[in-house]
């Protein structure tokens, strides 16, 4: 993996460019170097900006009506806070969403674009009621090995007026993969290697 290196320099082109082109009205040019501040999810602060451009992303949509949705972020290494966030939600029926690309490297810090998608089936949300995941209230505990920094991933998920929340670590995830939780994050992930290709090498 590239190294991490901390900087200053922000970019706006591509979300300048994504909201010329995506038909859904939702202000996501707010600067992202604008100091929000932390912001509260499932009473904890969040202070990064993929986590709170997510927040304010999901509450743009509840403003429209939406009342089932998921917010995910994946930090691929605890060590730098690279990785992404996404944002699910359904409309009408319909899976769409909101991918926020987050770059940790000079000349970068921030975000480097939010892409937006129409998903044509639905395996998020329909593998959450069907397996009654809101009743899995605990992580995995098998682990074989530990990582000073290891990956986290991070779930909110709202629906039918309630809401559930967890964070599970990417050994976890890896040592269980059979345990619902696990198999939730593994439908939501993207590989590591892949996500570094596409995003720093463009």
């Amino acid at each position: 993996m590239k190294k991490i290196i901390l900087s200053t320099v922000f970019t706006l082109v591509n979300l300048y460019s994504f909201a010329q082109k995506t038909s859904d009205k939702i202000i996501i040019l707010d600067s992202v170097t604008a100091k929000h501040g932390n912001i509260k999810i499932c009473g904890t602060d969040h202070y990064h900006p993929v986590d709170i451009k997510a927040k304010l992303i999901s509450d743009s949509l509840k403003a429209k009506g939406i009342d089932t949705l998921l917010i995910y972020r994946d930090w691929l290494g605890t060590n730098g806070f690279n990785g992404y966030g996404k944002v699910l939600w359904l409309d009408k029926g319909v899976l769409k969403q909101y991918r926020i690309n987050f770059i940790n490297e000079a000349p970068y810090y921030g975000i480097k674009s939010i892409n937006f998608s129409i998903i044509k089936s639905d395996s998020i949300f329909s593998f959450y009621f069907r397996n009654n995941l809101q009743s899995v209230s605990t992580n995995p505990t098998k682990q074989d090995m530990w990582m000073s920094h290891d990956s986290d991933h991070f779930i909110y998920l709202e629906a039918n007026g309630k809401i559930y929340c967890f964070n599970i670590s990417g050994l976890l995830v890896e040592y269980n993969p059979e345990n619902l939780r696990s198999k939730f994050v593994r439908k939501l992930m993207i590989d590591a290697s892949k996500y570094i290709d596409e995003v720093y090498k463009k």
